[in-house]
């Protein structure tokens, strides 16, 4: 069952912006995947992540009994804000909380709120912020891989000005890579010049016995995605259990992604191939003139031909031909990845506290009380005192 629930004039600023929340299963995103496709067109950063097929296919994969809360801040008829939530009971430091969380883990790589651009998406920010200020059931607001400057920024600090605590911890940036407008000026990458010289050379090495051929897949094609799972299970992944077929839930949305992505035009699920083997390939997605790489693998038996950046270096080629502008190299600063490029984007962890009793408790134990034990103890076990047994605080 859907709950909705509108703020009155009063309770937002300016008073020409509704917000309403939507409270209920993952069908309150279906209800709204429309409007909210419309808004991520012409929003401020429209990226795949935030999109509401993105959404779904985590909920449906990581958490399908969640209970989600979706607030929209409209303007008239016309939505200008969109933020997803998950709503759950949990407990920090001990301290028994309702949590609001953004709907993200390692997988669906970064979060962010949808909102239009211009100044109707400005005022929506405040205007979300007042209902959440006001709303009752929530201890503490959470939101990981929020990129640094985003609308989940914006919020926070709203929070912060209108005297919430809110902790920011910063988490690994995400690089990026420009790529030129100009083919000639791909033999400058990558920015590693080390990295360039060996790409020549494994490229001559290679070609001399056969052509390297790569190949891009648009459509959700059953073969081909399941070539790359193999490829990524095949190495250390597999050994370790963390590749996409070792758990049903992380296949089951990979899967979804790939049909919705092909279904709404931005899969694109790269093959590198070379005398009947595959070297590496790249499950990703071409949105907006980005390029975005959230799985990649390779054949661990090629390594000596660097084949994790050899299919960079032909999918660059491909970029240019198509118009793509940048490279988003998905999740964090990893040394292979900043071979490549010298800037990265910020990303950042916030919780904000509610007013609430419970709120205010959690933010005293995990932010005050256990940081002050902790350096007791450490100036207690400096100094040749004995240390008591406390315990674990969690």
């Amino acid at each position: 069952m859907t709950t909705i629930t509108d703020a009155s004039a009063d309770a937002v600023r300016p008073s020409s912006l509704v917000v309403s929340s939507y409270e209920g299963g993952v069908e309150v995103i279906d209800n709204l995947a429309d409007e909210w496709r419309e808004l991520c067109e012409e929003a401020a950063d429209d990226q795949p992540f935030y999109r509401p097929e993105w959404i779904q296919a985590y909920i449906r994969a990581f958490v399908p009994r969640a209970r989600i809360l979706l607030l929209a801040v409209r303007r008239g008829q016309r939505l200008c804000l969109l933020l997803p939530l998950v709503l759950e009971r949990t407990t920090l430091s001990g301290v028994p909380i309702r949590k609001l969380r953004a709907p993200v883990n390692a997988h669906a790589c970064r979060f962010d709120a949808a909102r239009s651009s211009g100044w109707e998406g400005e005022a929506a920010i405040g205007a979300c912020w007042d209902y959440l200020a006001k709303l009752g059931s929530w201890d503490l607001l959470e939101f990981r891989n929020a990129a640094e400057g985003s609308t989940v920024d914006r919020l926070v600090e709203a929070a912060r000005a209108s005297g919430f605590h809110a902790v920011q911890v910063p988490e690994r940036p995400n690089p990026c890579v420009p790529i030129p407008a100009d083919p000639k000026l791909l033999t400058q990458m990558p920015l590693n010049a080390r990295l360039r010289t060996k790409l020549r050379q494994v490229r001559r090495q290679l070609t001399d016995q056969g052509p390297l051929q790569l190949k891009r897949v648009d459509t959700a094609d059953r073969d081909a995605i399941e070539r790359f799972y193999e490829l990524e299970a095949s190495g250390w992944k597999g050994q370790e259990s963390s590749a996409i077929v070792c758990n049903p839930g992380t296949r089951q949305f990979y899967d979804e992604v790939a049909l919705s992505a092909a279904r709404f035009g931005y899969f694109s699920l790269y093959l590198l191939e070379w005398r009947g083997q595959l070297l590496a390939a790249h499950f990703a997605l071409t949105h907006q003139g980005r390029y975005y790489s959230p799985k990649v693998a390779y054949n661990e038996k090629f390594k000596e031909f660097v084949p994790g950046h050899l299919i960079v270096s032909e999918i660059l080629h491909d970029c240019v031909a198509r118009g793509i502008q940048s490279y988003d190299i998905t999740g964090p600063d990893d040394e292979w990845k900043m071979k490549w490029t010298g800037e990265a984007r910020s990303v950042h962890h916030h919780s904000v506290f509610g007013h609430g009793p419970a709120g205010r408790l959690a933010f005293a134990v995990r932010f005050k009380l256990r940081p002050a034990i902790s350096r007791l103890l450490l100036k207690r076990s400096r100094s040749g005192q004995a240390v008591p047994e406390l315990g674990s605080i969690p």
